[in-house]
């Protein structure tokens, strides 16, 4: 197999898992409790953990991306 092609696959299957992880819990009904925080801050990064990795793992993808594609593959150079 390629190694673009493993890079490909894992970094697919990872995402799709991950995006599963989080938004199968979120899918169920249950009754909702208003959050008891003192601090802004907490309250702005309270449940939001899963939503920073996939933000980060989205950009790493990315990253990934355009790294493979700006690769060295030297025969697409015209010789002079």
């Amino acid at each position: 197999m390629n190694p673009k092609n493993a890079a490909a696959l894992f970094l697919g299957v990872t995402f799709l898992l991950l995006f599963i992880v989080i938004v199968i819990p979120h899918c169920a009904y249950l009754p909702v409790t208003p959050a008891l925080v003192i601090a802004a801050g907490d309250a702005l990064w309270r449940g939001r953990t899963y939503e920073v990795i996939l933000q980060g793992f989205i950009t790493l993808a990315g990253v990934m991306a355009i790294l493979l594609l700006f690769g060295l593959n030297h025969s697409r150079r015209l010789q002079p």
